[in-house]
């Protein structure tokens, strides 16, 4: 008979990163160029999952398929730095101390020490229910590990459920960020001392991780639907799929050497109304799909997007690109991965048509000529950073 139970208002299909934690860590490159490498950033997930959640904020929800073939944001990306920065918070506070103490400690009880076991159903999970029916999901760390050298086989979920049984079995709901998009539960019977997770691991036992909250960044409150279809007359907020920042213009000119002196383009690592664009097509409410040629007009000056060649960029000295008042030449075609409609979700390059090139950015910036912001240009092959995607429609 079921005694007990309390969910938060936490669903990992909104609350928790659409991608899998599939991060790969280089924490040493060596002389001869090899890499010493780390698996995953669960605690970082976990914490920056509660970073959004707690004060309502939206996660940023990024598809895997706009970072293949790795499934998540590169190293460049903000979000893969914000998750790797909180990763370093959840390994720096008093209670990450007990992967370490807890993988030397056997299951049963010693003479001194009550085992991982009853640590983790006479102390851990009783501080679990008290949180959740307080309406707050905690961070938990899951052991496996039995000795230091497996210590990174333990984890980091999101707890925010629990169920509690009359014959002893205990049940709680967390969000693992090695299974995207759905709850897993973690269940243990009366006479077990091994926790069974639903998505196939079998943990040793679980604690509670000290959290401090810290303000996420949020580049949009109102996230376009990865499934919306793109039409001309659209206003949208563009984002550059590797780092993650926004195309963005200003009532700034160039000054930089060879520049034709137009206003400055840019990738910017906030949101302000300088980054709408509408997308001027053939007639206005036309579906737009692979091999659609547009113009992309910047809403707060009525600048069009402009690239012309022989005019270098300002950083990386390629083809610049800039906002200019005359687009009748400036167009643009949609090329997605493979032909359909241009939908918010997909990951596409613009090809300016006069001059073939492609629309580029990279983590380059300068105070003087770019505002101290990222550098957008075009470039004349295909590569990782010629990726977009849509942040916002409206």
């Amino acid at each position: 008979m079921l005694l007990a139970q309390r969910t938060v208002a936490f669903d990992p299909a909104t609350h928790g990163f659409a991608f899998p934690n599939a991060f790969v860590n280089v924490v040493l490159t060596l002389p001869t160029g090899a890499q010493i490498t780390t698996a995953g950033r669960c605690g970082g997930m976990a914490y920056a999952a509660l970073d959004y959640f707690l004060p309502g904020q939206p996660v940023p929800r990024w598809r895997p398929d706009l970072y293949a073939p790795g499934r998540v944001p590169p190293d460049s990306n903000w979000l893969a730095k914000y998750l790797y920065s909180r990763l370093h918070d959840s390994f720096f506070t008093g209670s990450a101390a007990k992967f370490v103490t807890w993988s030397l400690h056997s299951d049963d009880p010693t003479w001194v020490f009550k085992g991982v076991s009853r640590w983790t159903k006479e102390e851990e999970l009783p501080r679990v229910i008290a949180s959740i029916d307080r309406g707050r999901p905690v961070v938990l760390g899951l052991v496996v590990a039995r000795s230091l050298g497996a210590i990174g086989d333990n984890h980091q979920v999101v707890a925010y459920g629990y169920e509690r049984f009359d014959d002893g079995r205990a049940v709680v709901t967390v969000y693992d960020n090695n299974t995207p998009g759905r709850p897993v539960t973690l269940t243990s019977q009366a006479d077990q001392h091994d926790w069974t997770a639903s998505n196939g691991r079998v943990w040793r036992g679980f604690f509670v991780q000290d959290y401090t909250p810290k303000t996420p960044r949020i580049l949009t409150r109102d996230p376009a639907d990865p499934h919306a279809r793109l039409s001309a007359g659209a206003v949208v907020k563009l984002s550059h799929v590797w780092t993650g920042l926004t195309l963005h213009s200003h009532a700034l000119p160039y000054t930089h050497p060879g520049t034709d002196g137009l206003q400055q383009v840019t990738c910017f690592d906030g949101s302000d109304d300088n980054d709408r664009w509408s997308l001027v097509g053939p007639s206005a409410g036309v579906p737009l799909a692979h091999g659609s040629v547009i113009r992309l007009r910047h809403q707060r000056t009525g600048r069009w997007l402009h690239s012309r060649s022989g005019v270098p960029s300002p950083v990386s000295h390629q083809q610049e690109v800039s906002a200019a008042d005359d687009g009748s030449l400036d167009t643009w075609r949609v090329e997605l991965e493979q032909p359909g409609p241009w939908l918010a979700g997909s990951r596409f390059r613009l090809v300016h048509v006069p001059t073939g090139t492609f629309l580029h950015s990279h983590h380059g910036s300068n105070p003087r000529f770019t505002n101290g912001q990222q550098e957008v240009s075009a470039l004349g092959t295909r590569d990782p950073d010629t990726w977009w995607t849509v942040l916002e429609i409206s």
